[in-house]
């Protein structure tokens, strides 16, 4: 994994090293920042709602009674 997006600050670029080894996930849209079609916090915000999302899906999947 790596940040490879061109666009982002040295801040930026932290921040989303920082998720990646925090998570275990590559940054998704880094193409979209350096096309200018997402800014880097659309690309952040966006990020963040997912694995939140996968959280969430995550703490509600049907597990056994049985220990």
């Amino acid at each position: 994994m790596s940040v490879y997006a061109r666009k982002l600050s040295p801040e930026w670029k932290e921040a989303f090293d920082t998720y990646e080894s925090l998570c275990g996930f590559e940054m998704m849209h880094q193409e979209d920042i350096d096309s200018g079609k997402m800014t880097a916090r659309e690309a952040w915000n966006s990020n963040i709602k997912w694995i939140a999302d996968v959280a969430n899906d995550c703490a509600n999947i049907s597990t056994p009674d049985e220990d």
